[in-house]
């Protein structure tokens, strides 16, 4: 592996990105993550993104945060799957299933810098062939680019030299009202009239059924405390009209829409993916509390390379996989 993990805070480099509106987005190389994102809302800054003060937290970071994960963001049920009839069985991280590429993936490993401007950095990573499971090697690029609108621009652009499954995503925990409050009292709103059913493990069943009549309908903008109720989100919503459906899998399309709780500032989400995880974040703990922020990643769905009805290709030499995701800030 080119890429390897170090228990050594150390080796870690961060990146600050700067724009025309005053905006300070943080990058680190480990993980490639999004560790604090800086914006003035009527005079007054604020941190958007759940991020620890001390480098070495991220080391025994289990929540991901401000992660890109993968190699296949989320749930792979069984941990394996089949590339022509061969079985790959990965490596388990949760009971019987792999949860955002299994130990030490993206999210757990230094990356390389490739190039740097004011507004923008490029990381690289190489998996090597049967990291975790997955045939490779499996070549990693990720641009952060922070332009003069407030958007933060994910552009990713994967390779691998044999067939595999690969699907990253962005892991950030958000908070518009600045990273120490609750985010309960946010509003969302999500361009999605369907979610993948999960079992109790969290993995599609392979049925989709609309939001309509239930607690993950958010087609028109909600208060997250009143869907929530006793119970947390961590749902996948299918993207209404997404790219996948019209083999125009580089469209981007608007995901969803976070509004803070005084109205002030609002987060757009777009991206080529066809659905997007919301987790609630029920499960932080501590320096942080339940709730106190909130992840919307786009993505494949759920277990994808085990669901042929869901919108998925393998990855190979002829067919590089591009990511792109846009959190737009609106104030």
């Amino acid at each position: 592996m080119s890429d390897s993990k170090s228990n050594n805070a150390n080796n870690m480099e961060t990146y600050q990105l700067t724009n025309k509106q005053g905006d300070q987005l943080v990058i680190c190389n480990y993980g490639a993550r999004m560790t604090q994102w800086h914006t003035t809302v009527n005079g007054e800054t604020r941190n958007i993104i759940l991020g620890f003060s001390d480098p070495d937290d991220y080391l025994n970071d289990s929540s991901y945060l401000g992660a890109i994960v993968g190699p296949v963001a989320n749930r792979i049920g069984g941990a394996s799957f089949n590339v022509n009839d061969v079985t790959h069985k990965l490596t388990a991280n949760e009971g019987n299933n792999q949860l955002h590429g299994g130990p030490n993936a993206f999210g757990q490993l230094y990356w390389q810098r490739k190039s740097q401007t004011e507004n923008s950095v490029t990381l690289s990573c190489t998996l090597e062939d049967g990291f975790n499971g997955y045939p490779g090697p499996i070549h990693s690029e990720i641009t952060y680019e922070l332009s003069d609108n407030s958007d933060c621009i994910i552009s990713g652009t994967l390779t691998s030299e044999q067939l595999t499954a690969i699907g990253p995503t962005s892991h950030p925990y958000f908070n518009l009202a600045g990273a120490q409050n609750d985010s309960q009292s946010h509003q969302l709103q999500i361009n999605s009239s369907t979610f993948t059913v999960k079992n109790d493990e969290g993995i599609p069943t392979g049925e989709i059924k609309p939001v309509e009549g239930t607690a993950l309908d958010f087609r028109n903008t909600r208060t997250l405390a009143m869907a929530i109720g006793q119970d947390d989100i961590d749902d996948n919503f299918i993207i209404d009209d997404h790219g996948y459906k019209s083999h125009a899998k580089n469209t981007l399309n608007k995901q969803a829409v976070l509004t803070s709780p005084d109205g002030a500032l609002a987060l757009h989400v777009s991206s080529n993916l066809p659905g997007v995880q919301i987790y609630t974040a029920r499960y932080l703990e501590a320096p942080f509390t339940p709730f106190q922020g909130i992840c919307l990643e786009p993505q494949f769905f759920p277990d994808s390379p085990n669901k042929a009805n869901f919108p998925f290709e393998l990855t190979g030499p002829n067919n590089p996989l591009n990511v792109k995701i846009v959190y737009g800030l609106v104030k």
